[in-house]
């Protein structure tokens, strides 16, 4: 009941709504764009093609969540793109109402959360993207084998992490703003 109440105090405000869909837009086309990056490089500086082409080829990247991920990628790579949005909106929402300090515990599950999510992105055949590019750059390039799912964990993690970062903001946005004192 308190995060439905917090959740209804943060997006009867169209502004907040609106920066949760942005963002979860943004975050959703990243994942989908990401194993194609060099592709979409080459098409955005393409003097060939004009621009409502170069916009139409981006946009039918989206179609790719259905081929190039896994059901279970493909769910939670939507998942954290939502929770991602709803989490930034809210703690936007917290530093505008609480504009003195956020106690930093929330902050850190929260960027735990994005974190963990954003290692999580990925599709049926590169995995992990964000991992399986920067593990190499340390000298691990068979982590991934160790995990049962082959990293999918992390975006499951992902999921788990900012759901409950959403739980704690939630609670901190029903905090009262002034402490009660008591007159005893």
């Amino acid at each position: 009941m308190m995060i439905l109440s917090a959740l209804k105090n943060v997006f009867n405000n169209a502004r907040y709504s609106l920066i949760a869909v942005l963002v979860s837009t943004a975050i959703f086309a990243f994942a989908v764009w990401l194993p194609n990056w060099r592709l979409i490089a080459t098409i955005i500086t393409s003097e060939t093609a004009m621009f409502t082409e170069k916009i139409s080829i981006l946009l039918s990247f989206f179609g790719s969540i259905s081929t190039n991920f896994t059901i279970v990628s493909a769910s939670y790579t939507i998942l954290i793109a939502i929770l991602f949005g709803i989490n930034i909106a809210m703690i936007i929402y917290l530093f505008s109402r609480k504009a003195a300090a956020v106690k930093q515990n929330g902050l850190v599950i929260s960027i735990g959360g994005v974190i963990s999510g954003m290692l999580g992105v990925g599709c049926a055949t590169c995995g992990s993207v964000i991992l399986t590019s920067i593990l190499p750059l340390i000298g691990v390039g068979g982590v991934l084998a160790i995990f049962p799912f082959g990293g999918q964990e992390f975006g499951v993690f992902g999921v788990g992490m900012l759901g409950f970062s959403i739980f704690l903001i939630a609670k901190k946005i029903q905090d009262p703003l002034v402490c009660y004192v008591n007159k005893e």
